[in-house]
This record gives C-alpha cells, sequence and structure tokens, in this order.
C-alpha cells in the first residue's frame, strides 16, 4: 500500500524534537531516531512501507496512526472555504454605543472614536434594538457575547445600561448564557459606573500602555495632556471593587517595543489582573516597524514566554494573556479554516444603527453589510469576506501555520495591502516566529508536568 505525507513541521526541543501535524493542529514529542527517519524518508511523495528497512517499519507505524503518513489520495488539501453567512448563528456583537472620544491617541485606527464619520451616539432605543437582534439571531445557540466598544463607551452610559438591562432580560426568559466586556480609556471611571459594572459582573479591558512617559506619549487628550495620572487615580476604584477580572490592553508603537517586560511588570503592579500587548496597527507609514524593532518585540515576548514556565513551575500563572489565549489553543487541538469570526457569528453595529463585519472596519462602506432596520444582509457579508481574503488561500496554502492562523487580521491585511501598499504576507515573518514560540512554550510545559495548569486553561479556548 502507498502512502504520503500529511503536512507537517519539526521544531527542535531540549531533548528530540516536537512533531506538529497542521491539519489536526496534534503536537507530539518525538525522539532524534524518529526525526532521522521523518527526515528521510518525507522526500518521498509517496512511500511503500515494504522498501522501508525493518528497523523503521515501527517509526512509520507510529506515524501512521498519529495520521502524519497516511494512504494515497487521504492528505487534506487546501481549498478555499465556502460559507454562508447565513447559517451561521450571530453569536457576537460589538456594540460601538459612542463613535467619540475624549482622547487622541496618536495611533487609532477609529480616527479619534469617529471612524471617519459625524460624531455620534448611540440611542438607548437603537442599543436595546441591536441587543434584541443579537439574542433572536443566536438560534440555539447556549451563550451569546456582547462587547461595548467606542471610541469611548463610558461617554454613554444611558445606552450602555439600556444594552446591559436588555440582554440580561432577553437571555434570561431564553435561558441562555450571556457574557458582557466593555473596553474603556479609564479616564470617566466614577464610583457609579464601577458600581454598575460591578453589579452586572461586567468584564473590563482598560486601555493603558505602561508607565506614563510610554502612556502620556500615546494617550493623550485634545490638549496635548497624557491621560495617566486621570487613569491611576480612579483605577484602584475599579480594581478593589471585586468585579470580574480587569485586563490592560495595551498598544505601543515601534520605537516602545524594547520596553515590553517593563510595561507588562508595570500593569501588574498597578494590580491588574491580566495584560494583553499589541503592536500599534500601521495606519501610517511611521508605524510600520524595522526589522530590529520586530526583534526587540520577539525578545520581549521571549523573555514573558520564559518567565511564564518559570512560574508554570511553581503552580502559578504569568497572566500574559497573548500567550495564555495560544497555549490554550494548542492545548485543545484547536485549529481553524477562517482568521476570526467577522461576518461569521460575529458583526459590530455602530452608532447609527448599521452592521460590519467587524468593528475596525466600521466607516468603511465596502464593509457595511446592512442596518437593523433591514437586518444583515448575507450577500453583502459573502462579498466583503472576499474582498478582505481574496488571494489568501494561495498566499497559506503550503504554510505550516496556516490551521492556527488562517491568513491573519483581515484589518491588519487590508491596511498594509491597501492603504500602505505592501504585498501580501508582510507580517507573516513575526507571526510565524510567534506562533513558534508558543508551540515550544506549550511542549517545555508538557515536559514539565504543567498538564493541571493547561487543563486549567481551556476554557479560553471555547470562549
Amino acid at each position: 500500500m502507498l502512502y504520503e505525507w500529511a503536512d507537517h513541521q519539526i521544531f527542535g526541543a531540549k531533548e528530540g524534537a516536537i512533531l506538529y501535524g497542521v491539519d489536526q493542529g496534534s503536537l507530539f514529542f518525538i525522539d532524534n531516531q524518529t526525526r532521522e527517519a521523518l527526515y528521510r524518508w518525507s522526500a518521498s511523495a509517496l512511500l511503500d512501507t515494504h522498501e522501508v528497512p525493518a528497523a523503521e517499519r515501527d517509526i512509520l507505524q507510529g506515524l501512521r496512526d498519529i495520521r502524519i503518513l497516511v494512504p494515497a489520495g487521504e492528505v487534506r488539501k487546501c481549498s478555499p472555504l465556502v460559507v454562508d453567512p447565513g447559517k451561521i448563528p450571530l453569536v457576537t456583537m460589538v456594540l460601538e454605543v459612542a463613535q467619540a472620544c475624549n482622547l487622541r491617541c496618536r495611533y487609532c485606527y477609529a480616527e479619534g472614536g469617529s471612524y471617519g464619520k459625524e460624531v455620534r451616539l448611540l440611542e438607548p432605543a437603537i442599543a436595546r434594538q441591536a441587543v434584541r437582534l443579537l439574542v433572536d439571531g443566536s438560534r440555539d445557540q447556549e451563550q451569546v457575547t456582547l462587547i461595548l466598544f467606542g471610541g469611548e463607551p463610558l461617554l454613554n452610559m444611558e445606552a450602555v445600561e439600556a444594552a446591559v438591562e436588555e440582554v440580561e432580560t432577553r437571555t434570561a426568559g431564553l435561558g441562555k448564557r450571556v457574557f458582557v466586556s466593555l473596553t474603556t480609556n479609564g479616564t470617566l471611571l466614577t464610583p457609579e459606573i464601577v458600581a454598575f459594572i460591578r453589579h452586572h459582573r461586567i468584564a473590563v479591558s482598560v486601555s493603558m500602555d505602561g508607565p506614563a512617559d510610554l502612556h502620556d506619549a500615546n494617550r493623550a487628550g485634545p490638549d496635548g495632556e497624557g491621560s495617566y495620572a486621570k487613569i491611576v487615580s480612579q483605577l484602584s476604584t475599579l480594581l478593589d471593587a471585586g468585579t470580574s477580572p480587569v485586563a490592560a490592553r495595551v498598544t505601543l508603537v515601534p520605537e516602545q517595543w524594547s520596553r515590553i517586560e517593563e510595561v507588562f511588570d508595570h500593569l501588574l503592579g498597578l494590580g491588574f489582573h491580566e495584560v494583553g500587548i499589541s503592536p500599534a496597527s500601521p495606519i501610517r507609514l511611521e508605524f510600520l516597524p524595522e526589522p530590529d524593532h520586530e526583534e526587540q518585540l520577539f525578545r520581549g515576548f521571549s523573555a514573558l514566554a520564559r518567565r511564564f514556565v518559570q512560574l508554570a513551575a511553581q503552580g502559578r500563572v504569568l497572566p500574559f494573556s497573548n500567550l495564555i489565549d495560544l497555549l490554550a489553543r494548542l492545548h485543545v487541538g484547536q485549529t481553524k479554516s477562517v482568521s476570526c469570526g467577522a461576518g461569521l457569528g460575529y458583526l459590530a453595529v455602530d452608532a447609527g444603527g448599521s452592521f460590519y463585519v467587524c468593528h475596525r472596519l466600521t466607516g468603511d462602506d465596502a464593509f457595511c453589510v446592512g442596518t437593523l432596520n433591514s437586518g444583515p444582509d448575507t450577500g453583502k457579508i459573502r462579498s466583503a469576506l472576499e474582498l478582505l481574503t481574496a488571494g489568501k488561500d494561495a498566499l497559506c496554502e503550503h504554510c505550516w501555520a496556516r490551521t492556527l492562523c488562517s491568513g491573519g487580521c483581515h484589518y491588519e491585511n487590508h491596511v498594509r495591502e491597501n492603504s500602505l501598499g505592501l504585498p501580501p504576507g508582510s507580517s507573516c515573518s513575526f507571526i510565524l516566529r510567534w506562533l513558534q514560540l508558543g508551540i515550544e512554550t506549550y511542549a517545555e510545559l508538557r515536559r514539565s508536568g504543567a498538564d493541571a495548569l493547561l487543563q486549567m486553561l481551556e476554557k479560553r479556548a471555547k470562549c
């Protein structure tokens, strides 16, 4: 019988190697003998195992058992995914309650919160209408997610309160679970708002970029005054309130990437329960990194990964959300055929009641896919996704990370390729390094016996 090789990748390890099965998202430790056999025989497009020396047949049998070596003709082909958006329940809605902001962050992709449109606040009645559509659109799904966003959502507490009240009432009547989150710059927190957040168990992300010099350079008001002192003066009210965990949402421009660990430690020192760090989107050429910048970013992430492993040996979790999310996906073998849920169970609603496939693409008419009054237009969703993914299948076809990455962020690709004129795949090299770091970190955790900790992270992959 003839066999062929399923897509796989081999990574080095302290002992032996790590074998990653692309299609299944499977990970295995292999010894040096197995690695050498793989290298030797994977050059054969078709393999007759009877021609393999007897000493290596057991190795190949093991590779057959884990679907790295499969019967000829059974290799999964990378082909364009055809999905009917209308058949997928709506389970996540980003509700932009305020297309306005009291800050003028220098890297803001939302153009000061207005998304290039008029400054406006979502009417409470429209907020309720949007939530009803979310709950009804979720069909038989057991949970819905409502994300309160902006601009700065705390500029419009009337709509926030209306949306939360509506989603809780509607889901309770249907026996559904609801997860509500809110992203804020933290400058408008009051004891009354914190009490509301606590009462409704809303998960909060505060946009904060580290020590005062970094944060204020990025996140100033219209008058140019930094916002660090204002946030810190009110932060303890939120952190000490016994609310759901509060995360710091960090965005750094390339010149700041050398300070990753410092930023992380500073925010943990302020009392945040978790920290996620993102490079600023290259909305302007000045935010496009040089190779040295990317190396600094990778060194910072690598340092945090090492610390994660060290703390795991003590049964503790370093609350670095970037790595936690990746480790959780690797642990459950979660693969994906699309990069995210944009347009496929996930929609954004702007302050005027229009739908967009992604909150970051709000304001761009090419990605407006309906209104609350008419409902999401599946034809427009399909056209928007075709525009965003054109050429990605060919680009990703032979990439070992395609089932982990699936082409990357639609918005980031759109900005790089359409606004800056960069070739497709311009961010792939860093993404591949990050995913490999995650795999190597996961393998080290498994080898060190941190299974209980990884089991605890599983729920992150299911969110």
